[in-house]
């Protein structure tokens, strides 16, 4: 009796210069970041380094005038949506940009496509019937609606709060781009799943600034946010989930205000 043959496996590339810019670009930006890109702390500019006495910054105030057109007239909301914009460059623009020239990849490789839309809207749909249950419930825990009543502004109109909406979905595209994405399927060539729970790692971290029980949480978000993208092909739909969840979260609270 002889064994059934079986079909040869795919052999997973070996790692190459490829994960090691990965990981260190995601430190050096996360670190950026977190000490230059606080909403409430946020300066007229940013300065990212000095090189032979001439310092590199981001200007953040060139677009005041522009925020009062949108109605956004508060030093505070301004410093929000700069953080935005922060984010977008650093998280976005900066990764994609490697993907593209340095690694000579395209930006679908990194699941910026629709990807298995069966497969990740089973997970968009099932994760919403848990997770905003439990939001709802968790903002009128005191140290959530210390933490979110920050933006109650957002709740004085419509057309405030839908400013405020559009800010955090350009945000959170940042956010899953450069976790869901660049992290995440930048390893996952050569490490497969273990990538799941790498990019799970800063992901919790830069939650830390949160309250306490939101950082626990963030561990089984950041590994579910990763199952989702890697089996679905995408990071589209923990992008759209992400934002949903932050947005009920926020009405939630302005609603308990």
């Amino acid at each position: 009796m002889t064994d059934k043959p079986t079909e040869p496996t795919a052999a997973r590339p070996r790692p190459s210069w490829q994960e090691p810019v990965v990981i260190a670009l995601a430190i050096v930006l996360l670190t950026i970041v977190y000490y230059h890109g606080r909403p409430n702390t946020l300066p007229a500019e940013v300065n990212l380094f000095t090189w032979k006495n001439t310092t590199f910054y981001l200007p953040t105030h060139w677009h005041r005038g522009l925020f009062k057109a949108l109605g956004l007239h508060s030093t505070h909301q301004q410093k929000l949506f700069n953080w935005f914009g922060v984010n977008f460059l650093l998280l976005f623009c900066v990764p994609a940009l490697v993907i593209r020239l340095g690694f000579k990849r395209r930006l679908a490789e990194f699941g910026w496509q629709w990807g298995a839309g069966q497969v990740w809207g089973k997970y968009f749909l099932g994760f919403l019937v848990v997770v905003v249950p439990v939001v709802i419930v968790s903002s009128r825990w005191p140290s959530f609606q210390d933490y979110y009543s920050s933006q109650l502004w957002a709740g004085q109109s419509l057309g405030a709060f839908v400013l405020f909406a559009a800010g955090w979905l350009v945000y959170f595209f940042a956010w899953e781009f450069f976790f869901r994405g660049f992290l995440l399927f930048g390893l996952a060539r050569s490490l497969g799943q273990l990538a799941i729970f790498i990019q799970m790692v800063p992901f919790v971290m830069m939650h830390f600034r949160k309250p306490e029980m939101e950082s626990y949480a963030a561990i089984i978000a950041g590994i579910a946010l990763g199952l989702m993208a890697y089996r679905g092909k995408s990071w589209v739909g923990c992008w759209l989930l992400h934002w949903v969840i932050a947005v009920v979260m926020y009405t939630a609270v302005i609603a308990l205000a």
